[in-house]
């Protein structure tokens, strides 16, 4: 047996998530289904992000043990005949045997999309979210500006999240405007459940002026959830990376000062 990591792309909006379901579509099971069509192998993905029903992913990793015969370097190309035209395979890696892209992911980066003014989007329904009218640009990048750093992240959680560890650090949290269309990008370490929708959600408050930028210092150290923006609806979120200690896939090395390096370091060094 070998364990392999892959790199996946997907439209989350056909499936109820990204961990198998028993009575709903989800993309583990499409994937690992497809597997045994295309080898007669069983297996059981591990997956570095469990992403909610409807949302997509650019380059999402999970890893798998396996005996298959196929070289890594085709792998891609020849698991992406059996599965559907929701999902591809985008890359495959050999990795240690005891390699767990949850555990092993020092990061990840998410993009969430808003489709602004009086139309609501036909093409982009998919991958952005409308919010009629127009945003305040500038008060939403100064209240972006306040939630960057290291904080208890308790205010931006929704109730189900099982973690007693609320506390997050943001490395980056920009806003890229195209015409009518804005996009929320952020780097972290970690996100609570529901984070980033409930980031975006706080960030459209904000250019609605139902929240002001500078109140943002309040909300997170109230850890009080009803006095944060709305979650948004999952379809405008994508996860677009995820960041290891190391290089896996090209671009995914965790690019920050941390420290979790230092203690590799001398995990490392005592062996």
């Amino acid at each position: 047996m070998r364990r392999y990591a892959i790199m996946t792309e997907y439209d989350g909006t056909v499936f109820s998530g990204w961990q198998r379901q028993q009575n709903a579509p989800s993309v583990q099971a499409a994937m690992e289904n497809s597997w045994f069509d295309l080898t007669g192998e069983t297996i059981r993905l591990t997956g570095g992000s469990r992403t909610d029903a409807g949302v997509s992913a650019l380059g999402h990793v999970s890893s798998f043990l396996s005996q298959t015969s196929i070289p890594v370097d085709r792998m891609a190309l020849a698991w992406n005949t059996t599965l559907p035209e929701s999902i591809a395979v985008k890359d495959a890696r050999l990795v240690e045997a005891d390699f767990n892209p949850r555990y092993d992911g020092w990061g990840k980066s998410y993009r969430y999309t808003v489709v602004t003014g009086s139309i609501r989007p036909v093409l982009l329904r998919r991958q952005a979210v409308h919010v009629p009218g127009e945003l305040d640009v500038f008060a939403m990048r100064e209240a972006a500006k306040e939630m960057v750093g290291t904080h208890d992240f308790t205010a931006f959680m929704d109730q189900g999240s099982p973690t007693k560890r609320s506390v997050r650090t943001i490395h980056e949290l920009s806003l890229e405007i195209k015409e009518n269309t804005i996009s929320f990008r952020i780097i972290g370490d970690g996100f609570l459940y529901h984070m980033v929708r409930v980031i975006a959600g706080t960030l459209v408050y904000a250019g609605q002026k139902k929240i002001e930028p500078g109140a943002i210092g309040a909300i997170i150290a109230s850890k009080k959830r009803v006095l944060a923006g709305p979650t948004m609806p999952p379809e405008g979120l994508l996860l677009e990376r995820v960041y290891f200690e190391q290089t896996l896939f090209g671009g995914d090395q965790w690019p920050y000062e941390d420290g979790r390096r230092e203690l590799s370091i001398m995990d490392t060094s005592s062996q």
